[in-house]
C-alpha cells in the first residue's frame, strides 16, 4: 500500500459545498464558485496508476477510486454549467472520500488519510455555520456535514484502535 502515494490532502468537494451553497439548498447552481489553488490541484490531480504488480484486490480498489476522481470531475463540469446540484457533489465526494481511505490496509496510512478527511470536515464545518447564519445555506445541510464528520471520526478512532 506504500505505493499508492495519495497527495489528496482532503476533499474539494467539501469547499464546492461550502463555498457554492445555493439559498435554501434546492435551487440548482447559479453560478460556480471560484476555488482555491489547493481545491483546483485535487480536481485536476492524476488518476491513481494501476501497476502490473498490483495485487487484485489493490487493483480494484484503485479502479474505484479513479472511477469516483472521474465521477467528481465530471459532476464538477456538470455543476459549472448550471446542470446539477450541490447535494449530488456532496455525494461524490462521500464515494471519493470512502475510496481513498479503503485504499490502505495499514491502519496507520489509514489514519493519516482520514485525519486529513478530518481536517477538512472541520474546517468546512466552520464556515458552513457562518453561511447558514447568513442565510446562503441551510440547517439540514450543516446537520449532513456534522454527520459526515462524526462518520469520520469514528472511522478514525477505529483505525486508530488495535
Amino acid at each position: 500500500m506504500a505505493g499508492v502515494g495519495l497527495k489528496l490532502g482532503g476533499s474539494w468537494i467539501l469547499a464546492v459545498f461550502i463555498l457554492a451553497s445555493s439559498p435554501q439548498g434546492t435551487l440548482y447552481a447559479q453560478r460556480a464558485a471560484k476555488l482555491s489553488p489547493k481545491v483546483m490541484a485535487v480536481i485536476n490531480g492524476p488518476l491513481l496508476d494501476l501497476k502490473d504488480d498490483d495485487s487484485p484486490l489493490l487493483r480494484l480498489k484503485k479502479e474505484r477510486f479513479n472511477a469516483a476522481l472521474k465521477e467528481a470531475k465530471a459532476r464538477f463540469d456538470l455543476y459549472n454549467r448550471g446542470l446539477t446540484r450541490i447535494p449530488e457533489l456532496i455525494d461524490v465526494g462521500e464515494r471519493l472520500f470512502a475510496a481513498e481511505a479503503d485504499l490502505y490496509d495499514d491502519p496507520e496510512k489509514k489514519a493519516q488519510a482520514l485525519q486529513r478527511q478530518l481536517d477538512v470536515y472541520t474546517e468546512a464545518e466552520t464556515n458552513l455555520e457562518k453561511q447558514v447564519k447568513e442565510g446562503l445555506a441551510t440547517e439540514a445541510d450543516l446537520e449532513r456535514l456534522r454527520y459526515d464528520k462524526l462518520t469520520v471520526q469514528i472511522d478514525l478512532l477505529k483505525a486508530k484502535t488495535p
